[in-house]
């Protein structure tokens, strides 16, 4: 592990009080759990100003202090989705991971709950992510995927 990896680990074991492993075939616990996701998920909330809570209503407050954070307009910074973001993970494992985790297959369709949500997982704060959301820490250049994007 390179130096600049190890001290990324370590921020990352600080805020999230856990250690950062190397990519595996096992689903990422968060994926099954819903406190550790709900957890994760309000930390990064705090810290980093994850959402909008409902990203089909209008929050002219949330995305007017994104667009000042990024010195940038509204509608700018409204194109700064997770859907889009370098971290979002939507593998094809990643989603059966959060289909299994889902766990419900008497009431609902799993997949139908996954698709309605567009839910990929945040490899940087480790949760169940929806697309239409965003954060501080939005990175250009995703999402991960198993299939080629059309341009």
């Amino acid at each position: 592990m390179s130096v600049y990896n190890y001290g990324m680990n370590k921020k990352a074991e600080i805020f999230l009080n856990k250690r950062v492993s190397q990519v595996s075939n096992v689903c990422p616990s968060a994926t099954a759990n819903v406190e550790e996701n709900v957890k994760n998920r309000n930390w990064t909330i705090d810290k980093f100003r994850y959402g909008p809570m409902n990203p089909s209503s209008p929050d002219r407050g949330f995305w007017e202090e994104k667009a000042d954070m990024w010195n940038t307009d509204v509608e700018t910074a409204q194109t700064a989705r997770c859907c889009n973001c370098a971290a979002f993970d939507q593998s094809d494992k990643i989603l059966n991971c959060i289909v299994e985790g889902i766990n419900e297959k008497q009431m609902a369709d799993p997949w139908d709950v996954q698709e309605r949500a567009n839910l990929g997982y945040c490899q940087l704060f480790k949760f169940k992510c929806a697309a239409a959301r965003t954060c501080d820490a939005w990175l250009y250049g995703g999402p991960i995927s198993d299939h080629a994007e059309v341009q």
